[in-house]
């Protein structure tokens, strides 16, 4: 998943207890980028995943001393910030296809004939994942993007690892229908 070790992480997490600004600093900058990835991977929203990552670390800060360090700060992190998409999905506010559009011809041109292919296929990738049910959606993107096992996943979403293997399976069965014409 990170490049770092989880020691790090739990160091940090026992000193952010304390109040300590300065690791709280720096695990914001060791945890930021891959929750900033997962909320835009499940928002579609650069600017909705990054109010979201800031509001993630925010109720982190307010919450650690409640928090169970024999329980992964990671997975807690990674929950709230679920919860915070979630919440985000549902009151979100219709999006402008004609921004859409116009940033797509912009990154059209400008690329070469050669990512022509390659953007166009990773648009509707990203659409087909868009399109999954959210449950789904989520355990998919903690999966591959993120790099979390199953029972992280699991632990994460509060599930159980059953459930995160059946909706996997759902998630690769759509994805694998939807994207079928790129397949061959």
């Amino acid at each position: 998943m990170e490049g770092f070790d989880n020691s790090v992480i739990l160091s940090l997490v026992q000193k952010i207890k304390e109040k300590d600004e300065s690791a709280f600093k720096e695990f914001f900058c060791l945890l930021q980028p891959s929750i900033y990835y997962f909320l835009f991977r499940f928002t579609s929203d650069s600017i909705a995943a990054e109010d979201l990552t800031q509001e993630t670390f925010i109720k982190f800060w307010e919450n650690v001393e409640i928090l169970d360090i024999s329980l992964s700060p990671k997975s807690y992190l990674y929950k709230i910030a679920k919860n915070l998409a979630l919440n985000f999905v549902t009151r979100k506010p219709p999006v402008n296809s004609f921004d859409e559009a116009e940033n797509a011809i912009e990154l059209i041109s400008k690329n070469s004939q050669t990512n022509y292919d390659s953007i166009f296929l990773n648009d509707e990738y990203q659409k087909a994942i868009n399109t999954l049910p959210e449950r789904c959606r989520m355990i998919f993107i903690l999966s591959r993007f993120d790099g979390f096992n199953y029972s992280e996943i699991a632990t994460i979403l509060g599930i159980s690892l059953q459930t995160v293997k059946n909706q996997m399976n759902k998630a690769l069965s759509i994805l694998r229908k939807k994207l079928a014409s790129h397949l061959n």
